[in-house]
């Protein structure tokens, strides 16, 4: 059964905490977390992120996030939410001004993807920009997407 492409929205508390952690680091380290949210109708709507965690590893050009750190807050989301809150994605930042996803990010995100069996989000910060796209199950690449609307509630994205 074909996926029909989602409109991305994130709140502005969500994309607030994220962006600010990796433009903190953005001279020291790669960092990232995970999107939790809900999938309603055409949407998926980011609702919280994890930062990293003292058991993920980063470095100037890399970034491995363990499960220890960001597992337990998505289950308890999914529970405290009846499951309807669910880890829809993955957030990380490049040492880069405008990111574009590497070789090691599209094998990662097809292996998330596969595994969840439904469309992920996946948003890369860097010095300038940022790039969000969704991949779909067996899909080989995501299909970048664009910001189209930003608002007191926060961002919508939308297949660029």
């Amino acid at each position: 059964m074909p996926f029909s492409k989602p409109v991305v929205l994130i709140t502005e508390g969500a994309f607030e905490r994220a962006f600010g952690d990796a433009q903190k680091y953005a001279d020291k380290s790669e960092r990232g977390g995970i999107l939790v949210g809900l999938r309603r109708g055409k949407h998926v709507h980011i609702e919280h992120v994890t930062l990293p965690s003292k058991w993920d590893f980063s470095s100037r050009f890399s970034f491995t996030r363990s499960t220890e750190g960001h597992q337990p807050f998505a289950t308890k989301q999914w529970a405290t939410t009846n499951g309807t809150s669910d880890w829809v994605g993955e957030w990380h930042s490049h040492p880069e001004p405008i990111p574009k996803p590497s070789s090691i990010d599209l094998d990662s995100w097809r292996r998330i993807t596969a595994f969840h069996g439904k469309p992920m989000v996946f948003l890369i910060f860097g010095f300038n920009g940022l790039w969000l796209g969704v991949m779909t199950p067996g899909n080989t690449r995501p299909e970048e997407y664009a910001m189209t609307e930003k608002g007191p509630l926060g961002l919508a994205f939308e297949p660029a």
